[in-house]
């Protein structure tokens, strides 16, 4: 059987990295805090189906319907998908490691914890991005 890749979702995030030092992971791993100040995370849904699955997490009071190909901001509003509470700024523990032209982020948590809180930081790494010339 061939499985068919088709987008779903187009996400733009903007915020700060605050470099929180060494991780012990590998030499030259850091600490890293990821901020996204209120507004700046945006979802555009590029299919129907997508599109479904956002507005049935909604709250009924929700104003800004879901449309295939419409981006909305989800900061500063309660998003159930992404576990965001009304007005919330998000934040999240990470680690990043650059080693031979790949970037290694941290690996997600086993039992589905988040990067939250410091204690919740990653101690993996994920497989690596790698830089295309």
């Amino acid at each position: 059987m061939r499985m068919e890749k088709i987008p779903l979702v187009k996400i733009v995030i903007k915020g700060h990295i605050v470099w929180q030092g060494d991780h012990p992971i590998a030499a030259g791993a850091q600490k890293v805090k990821f901020i996204l100040p209120i507004r700046l995370m945006k979802l555009t849904p590029l299919i129907q189906g997508f599109v479904d699955c956002l507005e049935s997490s909604l709250p009924a009071k929700a104003s800004n319907k879901w449309e295939v190909n419409a981006m909305q901001s989800i900061m500063g509003k309660a998003f159930a998908p992404f576990g965001l509470a009304e007005g919330q700024t998000f934040a999240e523990y990470d680690l990043i490691y650059v080693h031979d032209n790949m970037l290694f982020w941290g690996a997600r948590n086993v039992d589905g914890r988040g990067f939250d809180t410091e204690e919740n930081r990653p101690t993996n790494l994920q497989i690596p991005l790698v830089r295309q010339n």
